[in-house]
This record gives structure tokens, C-alpha cells and sequence, in this order.
């Protein structure tokens, strides 16, 4: 049963909280389980290697204390596991492990399709890339992240080496922020994560950042809708959902381009408006008509701004990004805050300059106490929406989509007539799903103990109407 007590930073994985682990490098190593009773038993050992959020504390401390300058060799990691790995892992084991989350048990290839991620022509599979389609196989992710690709290499070695032939390898995806003054920017390049919530005693609130329950994030905790159900070995722990997100950018500039024609505008001003935010950061909710660098800067003014639907104010369209995924005063902040998500994602991929032909996106993690209160709301309910948070919103222009519509009104596009509409593709073709899935991040002590715990005997584990010997609590994933 869960707790409000205070958060015990020790117990807690690294990349959840406290902006996450430092990164200019980051690599997801997907595993799966080949001998569930000897993973479980080095498993313990492995936790050794996994970064606390007190850990990371200490290392972003060293990170800001370095009187020499330059990059800090640093690195840390995580381990996450999806509704097929913890059922492995049930099957050498006595625990019931089961999470009780709907989405999670289904697997984000389930729920692809009311994510509204294109389809394969022809097939309910959605159109991602075929590593991806088989979720059966993949147990688990480790996430590395660091100074550079080859310290998380390293880290990534030395735990294999610890699971030995117990785990294997099933693929991995690689991401590195942005060089020079890209950093922190999107391949599009606007900056990112300006809007990140402020988690409740553990983060210092800057002016117009919400702060939030740490159950929102954290289960078990205040905040989290379903703390009195969680059993011990979740406390601590929190939902992890990756998605790659493929980036067409070359598609983008010239849409901006084309459409801000048609429009009368220019195609800064176009992309500020999809947004909600110019390249800098500025909101054009403050500074609807110039990129103002000053504003973007302060962290005493960046956030400092709300949304009123009821006044018809629309110096940001209801359509654009930061609006849809965070509406603010549009439906009041203490209902929005209830659908907040920590967000780690990075880029990958090559400058365009550098290769204009290879492929580039974004590597999206984001962290949450409950899925379907979480990313997938905010997908379904509010991106993929067109009548939301009112009619003639349109889809937003970043991560909305529909398999439903050829084409999608969006007003509040064009500063001089909020009514004129834009029509734009209901198959996103700028931000494309490449693949995904969901994990729980489980925290320290449940990896050291309930985790790592093997029963003397054999078990039955299920996979949906398959099943094989003996008998514990049975978790049920989707194979579809």
C-alpha cells in the first residue's frame, strides 16, 4: 500500500526526477530475458550500476562545480521493464507483479491505433519500423546516458557483461543533444522542455511553472490517484513511455515556407504559431509578433503567462503545441496538472547540413504515475482532438493525428484574421511514429530485493491464452 510520506531520493531511479540524468549523449539498449531465475539472481548486482536520483544529484552538482570548464566525464544509468518483462521475471518467482495498468499490460503496439499512429497498408500493425512490432521480445530497456557515446558504450557493456548469458541484446537506439548553439533545441529548432512542471519538494518554481504532486510521477506517493492500491514493490517507481519519433525537417521548412504564402505571413511567424513558442523559447503568448531572445532567456518570464479560452484570446492558437499538451487556463491549472508528465527525451541523428538525406527525430521518454492519465491522454485526448479545447483548434500541428481525416482545419493561424483556416494533413508527415513502447522503472530497493528474489521452483506465466508450468499470480500482455 502506498504512502504520502516524504520522497526518499536513494529509493528513486535517476531519470525521473530533478531534470533527469545529465545527458549530451544517450543510448537505449532494448533486452530481453532469456533464463528468468539467473537474471533475477544478477540482477542484484546490477543495481550497483543503476543511478539513484540522489546519485544524480551528486553528479550534477560535480557537473556544476567544475572550475576547470569543459565536459565532465559523467555517466549514469536506468533499467525499465515492460509488461512482458516483469512477467518473466514473475516466472521465477513467488511475487505477484502485477501492475495493474491497463495500458501498460496492453503494450503500446496494442494502442497504437487509438494513439492514432499511421497504419501498415493493409494491416492493423501500425507503420513503424519492424524492430519495434514484435513486443513479445522486448523485456526491458537500459538507458545510459552521459558525456559522451562512448562512456554510455561502456556502462552499457558492464551491465551485459553482469546479466551475462541470462539477458541479450534485441536492439538499441542511440540520441545526442544538438551541437553548439542548437543545444537544447529540436531538430525543427525551437528550444525544448521550456514548460516542464516543477515536481512538489523537489524542484525550486520559477514564475508561471506549475508545481505538481510527486505521485503524478512517482506511484505510491501524494498524488497519485491510485496510491492506496499500490503494492509495496511499486512505490517509487514510475511509467516510462519511448517513443521514436521521426522528424522530417526538410518537410517542415518548406510547409512553413509554402503556407506562410498563402497565409500573408512569414514562416517564422508560421512556425511560432504551430508551436506556441519561437525558436528561442519566447511564447508568443507574450510576444505574438518577434522572436524577443531577452524574454526567452528569463527564467523569471519564460512561463510566466496563461491561456483563457472563455476571452477568446488568441495570440496563441488553441491548436498550437504548447497549448494542446498544456492548456493552462483553459481548463484551470489544478484540473491540467492532474495530466502532467515529466518529459527526457533526446534528439537523434545527423545535422542537416551534415546529411541532408539521413534520418533525424526525437527519442520521446516521459515519465508518469499513470499511462493512460498521462501520455496517452494527452495523445488521444487533447493532441489528436480537433474540437479541442474548442471548435476549429484543429489537431496539433507537432504530435496531433488521425487516421479518420485527410485534412484538418486550424485556426488562429494567421494574427490578422483568427477565424481564416488552415488546412493541414490528418497523417502527420512531419513528426512520424517509428515505434515504441511502454515500461515501469521500478526503484531501487525493489530491484535489489522483491526483483531479484528467485523461488525454488518453476512457474507458469502467461501470455495472452498461453501458458506453460506450474502456478504463480499470472500477469496478462498483449502479443498482438
Amino acid at each position: 500500500m502506498g504512502s504520502t510520506d516524504s520522497l526518499n531520493l536513494d529509493n528513486i531511479q535517476g531519470d525521473i526526477l530533478g531534470d533527469g540524468l545529465p545527458k549530451l549523449s544517450e543510448t537505449f539498449l532494448f533486452f530481453t530475458i532469456n533464463d528468468p531465475r539467473s537474471f533475477c539472481q544478477r540482477l542484484n548486482q546490477v543495481s550497483n550500476e543503476i543511478a539513484s536520483t540522489t546519485h544524480v544529484k551528486d553528479l550534477r552538482s560535480g557537473i556544476a562545480n567544475n572550475a576547470g570548464g569543459g565536459i565532465v566525464p559523467a555517466v549514469g544509468a536506468n533499467i525499465a521493464f515492460s509488461c512482458h518483462g516483469l512477467q518473466k521475471v514473475t516466472c521465477s518467482q513467488a511475487s505477484d507483479l502485477n501492475t495493474q495498468d491497463p495500458a501498460f499490460d496492453a503494450g503500446m503496439k496494442a494502442g497504437a491505433a487509438s494513439l492514432a499512429d499511421p497504419l501498415r497498408s493493409g494491416s492493423s500493425d501500425p507503420a513503424w519500423e519492424d524492430v519495434y512490432l514484435h513486443p513479445e521480445n522486448v523485456h526491458g530497456v537500459i538507458l545510459a546516458a552521459g558525456s559522451d557515446d562512448g562512456i554510455c558504450s561502456q556502462k552499457l557493456q558492464t551491465i551485459m557483461s553482469i546479466f551475462g548469458p541470462s539477458a541479450g541484446e534485441v536492439h538499441r537506439v542511440s540520441g545526442k543533444v544538438r551541437p553548439g548553439e542548437m543545444k537544447g533545441h529540436e531538430h525543427f529548432g525551437y528550444m525544448d522542455g521550456v514548460s516542464q512542471p516543477a515536481v512538489q519538494g523537489i524542484d525550486t518554481a520559477t514564475p508561471g511553472q506549475d508545481i505538481v504532486s510527486h505521485g503524478t510521477f512517482i506511484c505510491g506517493r501524494n498524488g497519485d490517484r491510485f496510491a492506496s492500491q499500490r503494492p509495496a514493490w511499486m512505490i517509487d517507481g514510475s511509467f516510462l513511455c519511448f517513443r521514436k519519433l521521426q522528424q522530417n525537417v526538410q518537410d517542415w521548412n518548406k510547409f512553413l515556407v509554402d503556407a506562410s504564402n498563402q497565409l500573408g505571413t512569414w514562416s517564422d511567424q508560421l512556425g511560432s504559431r504551430l508551436v506556441g513558442r519561437w525558436k528561442s523559447g519566447c511564447p508568443i503568448q507574450l510576444s505574438p509578433d518577434f522572436d524577443d531572445r531577452n524574454l526567452a532567456a528569463d527564467p523569471n518570464r519564460v512561463n510566466k503567462f496563461d491561456f483563457d479560452s472563455i476571452s477568446n484570446d488568441f495570440r496563441c492558437p488553441m491548436g498550437a503545441h504548447i497549448r494542446k499538451t498544456n492548456p493552462r487556463g483553459d481548463l484551470g491549472r489544478a484540473t491540467v496538472n492532474q495530466f502532467r508528465i515529466l518529459r527526457r527525451g533526446i534528439p537523434y541523428g545527423n545535422e542537416v547540413d551534415a546529411d541532408p538525406t539521413g534520418e533525424r527525430g526525437l527519442l520521446f521518454v516521459c515519465y508518469q504515475s499513470n499511462i493512460s492519465q498521462g501520455f496517452k491522454f494527452i495523445q488521444e485526448t487533447w493532441a489528436n482532438q480537433a474540437v479541442f479545447a474548442s471548435e476549429g483548434a484543429g489537431v496539433d500541428a507537432i504530435m496531433g493525428q488521425s487516421n479518420s481525416q485527410k485534412t484538418i482545419n486550424m485556426r488562429g493561424l494567421y494574427p490578422q484574421d483568427a477565424s481564416r483556416p488552415l488546412a493541414l494533413s490528418g497523417i502527420n508527415r512531419f513528426v512520424v511514429p517509428k515505434g515504441g513502447e511502454y515500461f515501469f522503472s521500478p526503484s531501487m530497493s525493489a530491484l535489489k530485493t522483491t526483483l531479484s528474489t528467485v523461488r525454488e521452483h518453476g512457474c507458469t506465466h502467461q501470455v495472452g491464452n498461453h501458458r506453460s508450468k506450474a502456478t504463480v499470480p499470472s500477469i496478462t500482455c498483449h502479443t498482438q
